[in-house]
C-alpha cells in the first residue's frame, strides 16, 4: 500500500533526526469504519504525518492529543460514533455510526522497531507478523514480531501469554491474513505483514504506460519487459521499478508470491513465448489483452489447457466499465486486479449482499472465548 511508503518515508527523516513519533494504528473496530484494522497513522511532534486511520476526520484530533496521551506509554483511544457513543458526529464529521479503537505507541531510533519490520518485509519481499495485545487495557502495547527469518521479540509480560500469541502469528503468517484472536484473559490483534504487490507488464507498448502509472500510484511494485529494445526504455517508462528487454526466464525470475503478471506484447509470438513460461510458475493474476478467441488460439498453440491456469487467468482482462483508451483500460485492468487478490467479484456495492467488510463480533461474545479467531480483510 502506497501509504506504508509515505510512513516509511516519514520515518526514515525522524530516525535520521535522532527524534521519536507516535504510531497509531487501527485495532479493531465495530460498526461501520472508514478504515479496517491494521491501518496506520504515524504522527511527529512538530505535527507532520503520514498515513490515515480514517477518511480524514481524525487524523487532527491524533496529531493534536498523540503525545500527551503517550506520556506513560502506549494507550488506546477510542472513537465511538453511534447513537449511545460519547463522541459528537458534528465535531469529528464522522458519519460512519461505529466505534473505533487506536492504538497509540511510541516509536524510537533506539531499538528496533514495528516499522523497521514494514521497513525490511517490502525490501526483502518476505512476510512477518506482529501481534498487539488490546485487552486488557493495561497490556496495550505489548508485542510480539515474527521477523523474516521466523525470529520472535515481544515486551509480553506473560510467558505463556506470548507462547500462545506466537503460535496464533505463525498461523496468520502462513495464512497471509491479519486477525483477532483471543487468548487466555486476552486479547490480541495480530497484523500479518506482506510485501507490496508486484505488477509484471510484458509488454512495452504505448498502452502499458498508464497501466503502469496507475499501479504505481497504489504502492504497486512494477516491472517492465519486452523483446524490443526499443520499446522497453527508461525514458518511456520512468515511474517503473524495473523496465529491461525481455530475455528467456526473465518471467519465471521476476515472479514470487505476490506478483500479479499482464500479457500485452501486440506481438503474438511473445505473447505465446511468456504465456508458455508463466504457465509453469503460479501467479495470483494473469491477465492476456485481447479477445478470448486470440487467447484461446494462444493456449492452443502453447499446448496448455484453460483450466490449468484457473483462476488466475482472465482473459480478456478488465472490468467491464466501458473502458475505451489506454487510460480507462489500465483502470479497469488494475480494478480486476484488486478484486481477485481480494477474491471479489468487482460489481457494484450497492448491490453486494450484506456488509462490504467482514461482519461485526460482538466483543462480549469475543471476550468470552466462543469467537476464537476471525481474519480482517
Amino acid at each position: 500500500m502506497k501509504e506504508l511508503d509515505h510512513i516509511l518515508r516519514l520515518w526514515a527523516n525522524v530516525k535520521a533526526a535522532g527524534e521519536s513519533a507516535v504510531l497509531a494504528t487501527v485495532v479493531w473496530t465495530r460498526g461501520s469504519s472508514y478504515r479496517s484494522p491494521g491501518a496506520h497513522l504515524l504522527v511527529t511532534r512538530n505535527g507532520r504525518r503520514a498515513g490515515s486511520v480514517s477518511g480524514g476526520c481524525l487524523e487532527d484530533d491524533l496529531v493534536k492529543k498523540a503525545w500527551w496521551l503517550t506520556e506513560n506509554g502506549p494507550t488506546i483511544r477510542r472513537y465511538d460514533t453511534t447513537a449511545d457513543g460519547e463522541i459528537s458526529t458534528a465535531e469529528y464529521g464522522l458519519g460512519c455510526n461505529g466505534t473505533i479503537d487506536v492504538l497509540l505507541e511510541r516509536v524510537t531510533p533506539a531499538k528496533a522497531s514495528f516499522l523497521d519490520l514494514v521497513r525490511d518485509v517490502r525490501a526483502h519481499r518476505r512476510s512477518a507478523a506482529a501481534g498487539r495485545l488490546i485487552e486488557p487495557r493495561s497490556s496495550a502495547g505489548q508485542i510480539l514480531t515474527i521477523g523474516l527469518n521466523g525470529s520472535v521479540l515481544d515486551n509480553i509480560a506473560d510467558p505463556a501469554l506470548a507462547m500462545a500469541l506466537e503460535d496464533h502469528a505463525r498461523a496468520a503468517i502462513a495464512a497471509g491474513q491479519s486477525r483477532h484472536v483471543s487468548l487466555d484473559n486476552a486479547q490480541a490483534f495480530i497484523e500479518t505483514l506482506l510485501p507490496a504487490v508486484r505488477l509484471v507488464v510484458f509488454g512495452a507498448g504505448d498502452d502499458a504506460v498508464p497501466l503502469t502509472e496507475v499501479a504505481k500510484y497504489l504502492g504497486w511494485q512494477v516491472f517492465v519487459f519486452d523483446g524490443r529494445a526499443h520499446y522497453a526504455t527508461v525514458e518511456k517508462f520512468p515511474l517503473a521499478d524495473v523496465v529491461s528487454v525481455r530475455r528467456s526466464g526473465d518471467a519465471v525470475a521476476s515472479i514470487d508470491a505476490w506478483t500479479v503478471a499482464v500479457i500485452m506484447n501486440h506481438s503474438y509470438s511473445q505473447d505465446l513465448e511468456v504465456l508458455k513460461e508463466l504457465s509453469s510458475i503460479p501467479v495470483r493474476y494473469l491477465g492476456v489483452l485481447g479477445p478470448r478467441k486470440r487467447t484461446i488460439q494462444l493456449l492452443a498453440d502453447a499446448g496448455l489447457d484453460e483450466s490449468s491456469l484457473a483462476p488466475a487467468l482472465h482473459s480478456p482482462m478488465g472490468l467491464d466499465i466501458g473502458a475505451e483508451g489506454p487510460e480507462q483500460v489500465a483502470l479497469a485492468v488494475v480494478a480486476e486486479i484488486q478484486a481477485a487478490l481480494h477474491a471479489r467479484q468487482g460489481g457494484r456495492l450497492r448491490e453486494h449482499p450484506g456488509p462490504i467488510h467482514p461482519r461485526d463480533l460482538n466483543k462480549a461474545e469475543y471476550a468470552a472465548g466462543r469467537i476464537h479467531s476471525i481474519a480482517c480483510a
